[in-house]
């Protein structure tokens, strides 16, 4: 039976699901060889290695996102007094 590995990302402004489907053998059973079962937690190791990829790497392009909105808000009010609304 095919594993699929997901993952959920949730921040106040967004939500992200990451779903990665394995090419896993069928899991493990009394008749799983030790060969089928280790076929099967590398395919398993291997899409979570993906999942995780997937992960970082949008991780990594809100960074930016937010990084430079940051520097455009800094830019668009240099000079100006900025004052919190708190």
């Amino acid at each position: 039976m095919p594993v699929t590995i997901n993952a959920v990302y949730t921040s106040p402004n967004d939500t992200n699901t990451f779903v990665i489907p394995t090419e896993a053998a069928t899991a493990a059973t009394e008749d799983s060889t030790q060969a089928d079962q280790t076929n099967h937690v590398k395919a398993v190791r291997e899409a979570v290695a993906k999942l995780q990829d997937q992960v970082n790497k949008y991780l990594t392009e809100r960074m930016e996102v937010e990084k430079n909105d940051a520097a455009k808000a800094l830019e668009d009010n240099y000079g100006e007094e900025v004052v919190d609304e708190e």
